[in-house]
């Protein structure tokens, strides 16, 4: 074989060889994503282990591994590092420019439980006590002092302690504090541990419009009458408070296509994740308008935009009328070459009807001073042709057919006038 040919083929071979086992690998690799969750008490994480499952059982090529952490502030540093791809985090927390948005998870609420004996009936009668606070490095004790801020209590004002929540609820039944704050959602187990059992009461927080002024992603609203018992009822009426939501990010490196798939699932199989946790039953799309301001990950946006109109179905009606008119002045140009090309054509025949008479004069000339007027006259309608043909009046065939038709005539005037030279010569004395 040609060896020119031969390392060519090779080539070839070698590069569909790499290219077969490239998409067999891809084909079959499984993606291992690790999800900052919080506490494992928490919701978040709860859930996150439910979303975790949900995913393995209906995609096996992605595979999410739960990490225990703080909170929100930690499951953010963990996302920028590229420690964890996916986090949940609580809305009003600013993030790092890493973190876009997938989904909003439930909507978590600012609770105040307190003491019989504190004497606290609202967030200003904090001076001079004792609270328990979630530990640093998580959102709630962030959007605690969001919310002291707001009533203008400093640090000074009372004594706080950041704890775990198991070590807040232990301290709150042996009066070792006076509050504990939490951002969970209402049901939480354990509020309803410290409000049923332990003597604790809710605290309302009654100027959640107000702080969203200044902090755009808390909504106003109410802890639903009864939320922890029903009968009596805690809380005896609608308690108003705060609430943000709790969302699932995802880093801006994580693979678009994961993450549409990930956000699939999510709302495809909404039902078997609340069969396992009922909060999953409030899996929306983040708000367009207000909320986090975050950016949407490109695979969550894709899979959001899944129905969408392209631009050209948005805009069929337009693009219909800009056919129509296009075609209509298509055919109007159409029809409008076609009438000049007739015209054209139409001047071509009258030239070559001029030297077909001319032709005929010829045939019937007797003398050569006739016959040199014919040549003048057949000269001048040579020129006139090609003046028309360079202005575009008659048509390239029509020269064309008009030039044989010129060259006869003038082929004929030359054998008219050597036959008159002939016969002068013959009639001479």
């Amino acid at each position: 074989m040609n060896r020119r040919l031969l390392i060519p083929l090779l080539l070839s071979f070698g590069l569909t060889i790499f290219l077969a086992v490239h998409f067999i690998i891809d084909l079959n690799q499984v993606h291992r994503l690790t999800i900052a969750a919080g506490s494992k008490q928490g919701e978040s994480y709860i859930l996150s282990q439910a979303i975790a499952q949900v995913i393995a059982k209906h995609e096996p090529k992605i595979q999410i591994q739960l990490l225990e952490t703080k909170g929100t502030e930690e499951n953010i540093q963990l996302l920028e590092d590229n420690k964890a791809q996916l986090a949940t985090a609580q809305a009003d927390i600013p993030t790092l420019p890493s973190a876009r948005l997938i989904c909003n998870l439930y909507s978590d609420a600012f609770q105040l439980i307190v003491t019989d004996k504190s004497g606290i009936k609202q967030v200003a009668d904090f001076k001079g006590k004792r609270i328990a606070l979630p530990p640093q490095g998580g959102g709630q004790y962030q959007s605690f002092w969001l919310l002291a801020q707001h009533y203008r209590l400093t640090s000074s004002d009372f004594t706080y302690k950041p704890m775990s929540e198991k070590a807040a609820d232990t301290a709150f039944r042996n009066q070792q504090v006076d509050a504990v704050f939490r951002v969970r959602p209402p049901g939480n187990l354990s509020i309803q541990e410290l409000v049923q059992n332990s003597g604790g009461r809710l605290v309302p927080i009654d100027q959640a419009a107000a702080m969203k002024i200044t902090q755009p992603a808390i909504e106003p609203a109410f802890i639903p009458k009864g939320a922890y018992q029903g009968n009596p009822p805690i809380p005896a009426t609608d308690l108003p408070t705060v609430t943000v939501q709790r969302t699932l990010l995802a880093s801006k490196v994580v693979d678009g296509d994961i993450i549409r798939q990930v956000t699939s699932i999510l709302y495809e199989y909404r039902q078997e994740l609340a069969r396992k946790m009922s909060l999953a039953a409030n899996i929306s799309p983040p708000e367009t308008v207000g909320g986090t301001g975050l950016p949407l990950h490109r695979g969550a946006t894709a899979y959001y935009d899944r129905e969408k109109p392209n631009f050209i179905q948005e805009n069929a009606e337009y693009f219909g009328l800009i056919l129509t008119v296009v075609l209509l002045l298509g055919s109007w140009i159409w029809q409008l070459k076609g009438q000049i090309e007739k015209i054209q054509k139409n001047r071509g025949d009258d030239y070559n009807h001029d030297i077909v008479q001319l032709l005929k004069q010829i045939e019937t000339c007797s003398d050569i001073n006739t016959l040199e007027n014919i040549r003048s006259d057949l000269l001048d309608k040579f020129e006139k042709v090609v003046e028309a043909l360079d202005k575009d009046r008659i048509t390239p065939e029509s020269f064309q057919s008009f030039t044989f038709t010129w060259e006869a005539a003038m082929s004929a005037m030359r054998d008219r006038k050597i036959w008159l030279a002939a016969n002068t010569i013959s009639h001479s004395p």
